[in-house]
C-alpha cells in the first residue's frame, strides 16, 4: 500500500502557476494517495484553481497534515531550511526542482529542469521525467502561420501583451495568427483582435497545433519542444534566460523583446528543427512512479542512535547518505537492492567477484578464522568465577562454517545462525557444529538465546547490513556474559578509498550495507552499550590504490613499501574490531 503523499507546491505571487499545474498532474496519477497541500493563508484564485481540476475534496489546508503525511513533495524554487529541517523529522521529503537552504536537507532530490550550477545535491537528475504531450506534430515546422503566445497562469511581468506586439509589428504577422493564453491568475486585458484561451484545462496536448510557441524558459517551453514545435523564449529574469541558453533554446530578450532577434526567429526556416532536438522523448520516464516508490521509505533516522538524518553527505539514484553524531554512516534505500542470500549467493555470484566459489574458497577464509579466534580467545576474560573450560560461541552470518570450524579448534563451543537454509544445513551436517536458520533482526529468533549466554558474538561483515541496529546491540549487551566479547568486521570509511575520495567509496559500496563505519564511530558506539574495545586491526591494504600508484604490482619494492605505510598508518579498506563486555551494565 503506497502512503499517503503531500504534493506542496508553490503558490506565491507572481511566480506563476507551472508547478501548480505539475502538482495537479501528479495528484491525479498518484491517487488515491496524493493530497495538495495549500496553506491557510494561500490565495483563493489558487484554491479556485485546484478545486476547479481536482474538486475541495483532494486538497489539505491543515498544518496538521504535513505531520501525518509518509512523504511531502515540495515543488517550489526556494525553501527554507528550516521549514525542512522540521518534515524531516517524521517523513520523506522529496525536493522537485527545489532551491533555497532547505533543498540540502530533503532526503531526495530531483532535478528536471535544468540548473545553472550543479551542487551535486540531486539523487536524480533528468529531463527524462518531463510530462511530455502525447500529441505531436508529424514533423518540425519550416514557416510559422498559427502563433501560440503563453507565459503562464498569472504572467505578472505583462510578457503576454509586450510579444503580441512585438509580433505585429514585425509587419510578418497578422492578429488572426496569433492565440494567446490567459491563466487563472492573469490580469491582464486581451490584446488586439488576437483569439484568446481562457484557462485552458490541457494545454499540453493543445500544443502541436501550433507552428511557434512563445513562452519563457521553463516546462511549457520543453513541452512545446517536445511536441515539435518551434519555440521562442521572452523570459522574466536574467536567470531564465541563462537557464534557456544553457539548454539551447532561441532567446528574444529579457522583460522588453528584441525586435531584430525575434525578426530572425521568424525567418530561420531551421528554428523547428532546433527546437524539437532540444527534447528527446525516447528517455521518457514516469516521475509519478518514481514518487510513488520514493515515498515508501522511512524517514531517515540512524540505525543505532535513531537521530533524524540531517543533511545528506552523498546521494545517488537509489540512496542517500547521512552522518550521525555517534560517528557512523548509513543510508536510506528508496529501491530494493534486490541481493538474496541464497546459493547463488555464495556460488555463482561469489566466483564472479572472487574467481572462486565460497566453498572453493572454504581453506582461505578459514585460516582467516584461526587468526580471529585466536584475538576472541584472548580478549575473552571473564570474572574467576564464571570461567569454563569451553566460551560459548555464536557466528551470526556464518554462512558455510568457515569460521566456526576454525573457532571449535580453537577452544569454543560453537553454533551458528545464517539466513540461507542450505549454508545452515552444510553447517549442521558437514562441519558438525549446530546451527539455526533466520535472521539475528528477528526478535523471535534472538529470543533463543537468554541473558549470558553466551560468551562471544561474531558478526563478520553482517553488521553493516542490519536495518535497525538499536536493539541487537542490546540483545548483544544482555546475551554476552561479563567479560565475553563482541568482534565484527566491516568496511572502513577511513581505509584508503574512503579518505581519496568518500563519494566514489560510497557510490561503489555494496547497494545493500545500510551502515558504514570507523574504528573511532566503533569504539564510541559498544561504549554506549557496556563494551570496551580492547584491540582494532586494519585490514584490506590495497597499495595499488594510492595516488598514482596503479601501476604498482605486488611482490616489488615499492609495494611492499606502500604495504608497510599502509599498515603503520591504518588505511586499510576493512576493519576488525574485538570488544569486552564490561561486568557493570550501562
Amino acid at each position: 500500500m503506497m502512503p499517503q503523499i503531500l504534493l506542496c507546491p508553490e503558490t506565491a505571487v507572481g511566480a506563476g502557476t507551472g508547478h501548480l499545474r505539475r502538482a495537479i498532474r501528479l495528484c491525479k496519477q498518484l491517487s488515491p494517495d496524493a493530497r495538495i497541500y495549500l496553506a491557510p493563508d494561500v490565495r483563493d484564485g489558487v484554491v479556485h484553481t485546484v478545486s476547479h481540476e481536482l474538486g475541495a475534496s483532494w486538497i489539505e489546508r491543515d498544518p496538521a497534515a504535513l505531520v501525518a503525511a509518509s512523504a511531502i513533495v515540495i515543488d517550489r524554487p526556494i525553501i527554507p531550511r528550516e521549514e525542512v529541517a522540521a518534515l524531516c523529522q517524521h517523513a520523506v521529503v522529496i525536493g522537485l526542482d527545489a532551491g533555497g537552504s532547505g533543498r540540502a536537507l530533503c532526503n531526495y532530490t530531483i532535478d528536471i529542469i535544468p540548473r545553472l550550477r550543479d551542487d551535486g545535491r540531486a539523487n536524480l537528475r533528468s529531463t527524462a521525467f518531463l510530462e511530455l504531450p502525447r500529441s505531436v506534430r508529424s514533423a518540425p515546422p519550416a514557416i510559422y502561420p498559427r502563433i501560440l503566445v503563453t507565459f503562464g497562469g498569472e504572467d505578472p511581468k505583462r510578457l503576454t501583451p509586450r510579444m503580441v506586439e512585438a509580433l505585429l509589428q514585425t509587419g510578418e504577422v497578422n492578429a488572426q495568427q496569433v492565440t494567446v493564453v490567459r491563466g487563472p491568475l492573469a490580469a491582464w486585458d486581451a490584446p488586439g483582435d488576437v483569439r484568446v484561451l481562457d484557462r485552458p484545462s490541457n494545454l499540453m496536448e493543445m500544443l502541436c497545433d501550433y507552428d511557434l510557441v512563445c513562452t519563457s524558459f521553463g516546462l511549457t517551453a520543453l513541452e512545446a519542444a517536445a511536441a515539435r514545435c518551434a519555440v521562442v523564449l521572452l523570459n522574466p529574469t536574467r536567470y531564465h534566460a541563462r537557464l534557456g541558453k544553457r539548454v539551447g533554446f532561441t532567446d528574444v530578450g529579457v522583460v522588453r523583446v528584441n525586435r531584430r532577434a525575434l525578426g530572425l526567429a521568424l525567418s530561420d526556416p531551421a528554428l523547428g528543427l532546433k527546437s524539437a532536438a532540444l527534447v528527446d522523448r525516447r528517455a521518457s520516464q514516469s516521475l509519478a512512479r518514481t514518487i510513488a516508490r520514493i515515498a515508501q521509505a522511512p524517514p531517515a533516522r540512524c540505525p543505532i542512535c535513531r537521530r533524524p538524518g540531517g543533511e545528506p553527505i552523498f546521494r545517488d539514484a537509489d540512496r542517500s547518505f547521512y552522518r550521525c553524531s555517534c560517528g557512523v554512516l548509513f543510508r536510506t534505500a528508496f529501491t530494493d537492492p534486490g541481493i538474496a542470500y541464497d546459493e547463488a549467493y555464495f556460488f555463482e555470484e561469489y566466483r564472479a567477484q572472487y574467481g572462486r566459489t565460497y566453498l572453493e574458497d572454504f581453506a582461505h577464509i578459514r585460516v582467516l578464522g584461526l587468526a580471529r579466534a585466536r584475538r576472541v580467545m584472548r580478549a575473552h576474560k571473564p570474572p574467576k568465577q564464571a570461567r569454563s573450560a569451553k566460551p560459548r560461541l555464536l557466528d551470526i552470518g556464518c554462512a558455510y562454517g568457515p569460521f566456526l570450524d576454525a573457532a571449535q579448534h580453537s577452544g569454543f563451543a560453537c553454533s551458528g545462525l545464517d539466513v540461507a537454509t542450505a549454508a545452515v544445513r552444510h553447517v549442521r551436517d558437514v562441519v558438525g557444529i549446530p546451527a539455526v536458520a533466520g535472521s539475528i533482526s528477528d526478535p523471535s529468533v534472538r529470543d533463543r538465546w537468554k541473558p549470558g549466554d553466551l560468551d562471544a558474538v561474531t558478526m563478520w561483515y553482517v553488521i553493516e547490513h542490519i536495518d535497525d541496529l538499536r536493539p541487537l546491540l542490546r540483545w548483544v549487551q544482555r546475551t554476552v556474559a561479563p567479560g565475553g566479547v563482541f568482534a565484527f568486521a566491516t568496511p572502513n570509511a577511513r581505509g584508503i578509498s574512503g579518505r581519496l575520495d568518500r563519494s566514489a567509496f560510497l557510490r561503489m559500496g555494496p547497494r545493500d550495507h545500510v551502515t558504514v563505519w570507523t574504528p573511532t564511530a566503533a569504539r564510541r558506539v559498544l561504549r554506549r552499550f557496556g563494551f570496551h574495545v580492547v584491540r582494532v586491526v586494519v585490514t584490506g591494504h590495497h597499495p595499488e590504490r594510492f595516488p598514482g600508484c596503479g601501476a604498482v604490482r605486488p611482490g616489488t619494492v615499492a609495494y611492499r613499501l606502500l604495504l608497510g605505510a599502509s599498515r603503520l598508518l591504518r588505511l586499510g579498506d576493512t576493519f576488525e574490531v574485538y570488544a569486552r563486555r564490561r561486568e557493570e551494565r550501562e
